[in-house]
């Protein structure tokens, strides 16, 4: 492995360790939008999102490159930084990759949470939606504890 080959994955991932970090905030910013219900911040949101997500795609297509010309075989089962650990024992090199790839878990994690959340007030905003326009095939009501019961014809709405 030559030393210019190191030297350029090195400051590849460390790109991406900035990169994820600001991606990081840029979700912590998008859910605290969700929660507040803000959609100009929430669009901003994405828009960051996609441009730092492009950057770190491009960056994993360079990255691979460089490792397939060194003789990485992604479908090996091997892992890229076992593979680095194998081919170089540059620890420097070894950690920033793990830490890329932990921070890039992080990421992932974090925008798994926002996509759920996201989903569960389209969902709501659906519901809700039907109800107005009397489209809600499957009406039902809040029972004693907060729970939606399926309203049936055998209902009691009202005792006198």
């Amino acid at each position: 492995m030559t030393q210019q080959t190191t030297n350029d994955l090195k400051a590849l991932l460390k790109k991406d360790l900035a990169n994820l970090e600001q991606l990081h905030k840029v979700l912590q910013g998008e859910h605290e939008a969700l929660r507040n219900n803000n959609a100009l911040d929430l669009e901003q949101a994405a828009t960051e999102k996609d441009r730092l997500l492009k950057a770190i795609r491009e960056r994993a297509k360079t990255k691979i490159r460089l490792l397939v010309n060194l003789g990485y075989h992604p479908d090996s089962g091997e892992t890229p930084s076992d593979f680095l650990q194998k081919k170089t024992g540059d620890q420097v090199l070894i950690e920033l990759w793990r830490n890329a790839q932990s921070q890039l878990e992080t990421c992932q994690r974090t925008n798994a949470v926002n996509g759920r959340i996201i989903n569960h007030m389209q969902r709501r905003l659906t519901r809700i939606s039907d109800i107005i326009r009397g489209a809600d095939r499957n009406q039902s009501l809040y029972g004693k504890a907060g729970e939606t019961q399926s309203l049936t014809h055998s209902s009691v709405l009202a005792s006198a």
